[in-house]
């Protein structure tokens, strides 16, 4: 039986899958969409809201720390083929460590191996200013780790 701790991971897990998964997507089928991407700095309350009901904004920088993301569509379809992977396996660890398979958590660990190399292995040791999540998923193992003694 699946403890209700491993259960909330598996969840934690799917969802943030959903989105990476979601977020590749989009950065592959609207590279050059997504390339153009402005870094916006944050603005006052007052002022955003006023900025916000005059402009759309379809695509916003989600990238981490100062570094906006990148301006050339052959490092956003990189980084994004590179996200895709690790979200697909990671994704497919989780289920089979909701299905009790001990064998899910390897994957899962191979998954976040995916997502530290390939983006660097792709685009270079800049790549990692925008992998914040593959560090997260590190902790996340972590987790699940101290879970793995109840799958088989």
């Amino acid at each position: 039986m699946r403890s209700q701790f491993l259960t909330v991971l598996c969840i934690l897990t799917f969802v943030s899958c959903a989105i990476g998964i979601s977020d590749a997507v989009v950065s592959l089928t609207q590279t050059d969409a997504v390339s153009e991407t402005l870094y916006v700095e944050p603005k006052p309350s007052a002022e955003k809201n006023q900025e916000d009901k005059l402009q759309k904004k379809y695509f916003e920088d989600r990238s981490s720390g100062d570094a906006p993301m990148p301006n050339d569509p052959v490092v956003v379809r990189n980084l994004a083929f590179a996200q895709l992977a690790y979200a697909l396996l990671t994704l497919l660890g989780a289920i089979l460590m909701f299905r009790l398979r001990k064998i899910g958590f390897w994957i899962y660990v191979a998954g976040i191996a995916v997502g530290l190399v390939l983006p660097v292995v792709l685009v270079g040791f800049v790549a990692l200013n925008t992998s914040f999540g593959v560090f997260f998923s590190m902790l996340f193992a972590g987790l699940y780790w101290v879970s793995s003694k109840e799958m088989h």
